[in-house]
């Protein structure tokens, strides 16, 4: 898997985390320098081009200002993965939906927009967002390697209240409508995975991935009570155009461009011409870096990075570099995932370390954007057989004892494809008939019956759905029956 990455500066990279602070105590220079007007422009090029018309985030953000406060606080205990009618205190969850049908109805109305078009940098922003956090900052603070996106955290909730929302509706028996919704949440998330910078992508990939097992645990839930219609509508045309054109490597998916631009004004600020580092601003930029990734080594890290900054290669050469590194980066990210030049060193492997250390700190720990892609397209593709293996139950009221038997019919035969395997092919499939299966997944051991498919996860070998793990190093990624559904219901 490539270990490149260009732009996505580390200190970007940890965005996820909210912000990459610079330790306040390393020196007493100034940071790097806030964005320019130029930078933001830069930034916001992409969605100017998009008529606002065609932009969902204002809409869905002014839909969010009127959402009422959930009964748990959105998080790691509370999200669209934890929300299901067995939780404690779902009465009160579905109360909460049910009060707020106007982020539904907006949701409905948004699905087909192209981007959601949150702009980076605050000017020209409603006052009203900015005092909710419905923004993209770049250079928090006057800092150039500060980042935040808390917006992210809105659409967090807004996931949360679909899923509540979904449920409700399932309860009533209302399953077009509910699935209706859990579609138009599934087309947002997607919108909001075409973000320029690799914070924002990787979040609202991860979201996406979350939003298309929740709909996995509700086909296993209430597909025997659906119509095989219904189910068929689901695996034939719903999933599959969660963004008009996506094939099932989900090649629509871009590679998030705003961290190059990010990274060469960061090179720009420290340097005062082409050729003459400012040392101080040099030293502390990217000893502070390396000190909120590593934070074991930030005892002399301005006196070494002063030391570097008297043979660092020049304003130009680190710019080039920065760019010949995205460029490998790019090529990578539209190959093949297993192709011959795959394999190869990367860029960023084959830069001299001192003469380009601070293009290396900017550039490490990025290939886990390449893993994210692929648990999303295997949750993506397999939420798409999903619906079609539960429209087969349905109408014949046991599984296929092969997969290809409800190709086409009952869902498109291209989605049978399984980004893990080197050889390009399909999901692995087990035609279980009457007998019963245990699979160990987070502590606990479930029992399955009628089939199983699963992904060979990133060891690229099939471990017999033994032990199951959602796009991990090892065993199998187990996509039908969903096992959290399943624990579920066994009470595990």
């Amino acid at each position: 898997m490539p270990t490149n990455r260009l732009v996505r500066a580390r200190f970007i990279a940890r965005l996820l985390a909210g912000s990459l602070p610079i330790i306040a105590t390393i020196a007493s220079a100034a940071p790097a320098a806030a964005q320019s007007a130029e930078l933001l422009q830069k930034l916001n090029a992409p969605a100017g081009r998009v008529a606002d018309s065609a932009k969902s985030g204002n809409r869905v953000f002014t839909a969010y200002l009127d959402l009422t406060k959930p009964p748990q606080e959105v998080g790691r205990e509370f999200n669209q993965t934890t929300i299901w009618p067995g939780m404690d205190g779902f009465a009160a969850v579905a109360k909460w939906a049910e009060s707020n049908r106007n982020m539904g109805k907006v949701l409905l109305e948004v699905q087909n927009c192209q981007v959601l078009g949150v702009p980076y940098g605050t000017k020209g922003v409603d006052p009203k967002f900015v005092e909710r956090g419905l923004i993209a900052e770049i250079g928090v603070g006057g800092d150039l390697t500060k980042v935040r996106f808390p917006y992210l955290n809105a659409l967090e909730t807004i996931a949360a209240y679909a899923t509540a929302e979904s449920y409700r509706l399932c309860e009533e028996g209302k399953f077009e409508e509910a699935f209706a919704l859990g579609i138009a949440n599934l087309r947002l998330l997607r919108q909001a995975c075409d973000a320029q910078m690799f914070g924002e992508k990787f979040a609202a990939m991860g979201l996406l991935a979350d939003a298309y097992s929740v709909h996995r645990d509700m086909l296993f839930a209430y597909g025997a009570k659906m119509t095989t219609d219904s189910l068929r509508k689901l695996a034939l045309k719903d999933y599959p155009e969660v963004r008009v054109s996506e094939n099932e490597r989900m090649k629509r998916l871009e590679l998030p461009e705003g961290d190059l631009v990010v990274a060469e004004e960061l090179v720009r600020s420290v340097f005062a011409d082409d050729s003459s580092v400012n040392e101080d601003t040099f030293a502390a930029t990217f000893a502070g870096l390396q000190a909120a990734a590593e934070p074991l080594t930030s005892f002399g890290a301005v006196k070494r990075w002063k030391a570097i900054a008297g043979v660092h290669g020049s304003r130009t050469a680190s710019l080039e570099k920065l760019n010949e590194i995205y460029d490998d980066w790019w090529r990578r990210w539209r190959l093949p995932a297993y192709g011959q030049m795959m394999s190869l060193p990367t860029a960023v492997s084959r830069i001299n370390p001192v003469k380009y250390a601070a293009v290396s700190l900017a550039v490490k720990d990025i290939d886990g954007i390449f893993e994210r892609r692929r648990r999303l397209i295997a949750e993506y593709d397999g939420t798409v057989i999903a619906a079609g293996l539960a429209g087969y139950h349905r109408q014949f009221g046991a599984y296929p004892d092969i997969l290809l038997k409800s190709y086409t019919q009952f869902f498109p035969k291209r989605f049978d494809f399984d980004p893990y395997d080197k050889n390009y092919g399909g999901f692995n499939y087990q035609f279980l008939g009457t007998k019963t299966k245990s699979i160990d997944v987070e502590g606990a051991r479930v029992e399955v019956t009628g089939c199983v498919l699963f992904a060979v996860n990133a060891d690229h070998e099939p471990n017999g759905a033994s032990r199951h793990a959602a796009g991990g190093a090892t065993d199998d990624f187990v996509i039908w029956p969903p096992l959290r559904a399943v624990a579920r219901g066994q009470g595990k």
